[in-house]
This record gives C-alpha cells, sequence and structure tokens, in this order.
C-alpha cells in the first residue's frame, strides 16, 4: 500500500489560503463583465494541481506549486498568487 504523505503545515496553510483567495475572487468576477475568461481559465489552470501536489508531497513539490502560481502571476496582475503564498508562508 503506499501512503501519500501531506505538505507540510505551513505550506498546506498556504496553499489552501492561495485557493481560497482565488475561490472568491472567481466568484467576485461572475457578477463582472469586466474580467475575461481566459484570465479565469488561467487562474484555474494554475490552481487545479493544488489539492492533488499537497497531498502527494515529495522533496520537489514546493517548487513545481511556485511554478505554476509565477505562470500565473507573468500574465495577470491580480490576484498575485505568489504574494498570496508567501504572505501566509510568513504569518504562519
Amino acid at each position: 500500500m503506499l501512503t501519500r504523505q501531506l505538505a507540510p503545515e505551513p505550506i498546506l496553510r498556504a496553499a489552501l489560503r492561495v485557493v481560497f483567495v482565488a475561490s472568491y475572487t472567481t466568484r467576485n468576477w461572475a457578477v463582472n463583465d469586466e474580467v475575461s475568461r481566459k484570465q479565469i481559465y488561467d487562474l484555474w489552470e494554475a490552481l487545479h494541481e493544488v489539492p492533488d501536489l499537497v497531498t502527494r508531497w515529495r522533496d520537489d513539490a514546493e517548487e513545481e506549486l511556485l511554478r505554476y502560481f509565477d505562470e500565473y502571476d507573468e500574465k495577470w496582475p491580480e490576484p498575485r498568487l505568489r504574494a498570496i503564498y508567501n504572505q501566509a508562508i510568513e504569518n504562519g
């Protein structure tokens, strides 16, 4: 039986914070015609792997997680996924 390792608690909390912010941001965008469907798609393209990554943690998983956040951040001005993650790590 293969056991899956969860991400360390600070990383798990920070990753969940990013998903939480993206969730309510997307909900708010749903009533705003000024946000493109492409931005919403790109946001969830960056986030859809987060739940799986934090439940099959490995040595290089944080690097992969941050790569997804950075790819989104390079395309769009908000929400700033890496900044949300870093702030959550710092605040514990």
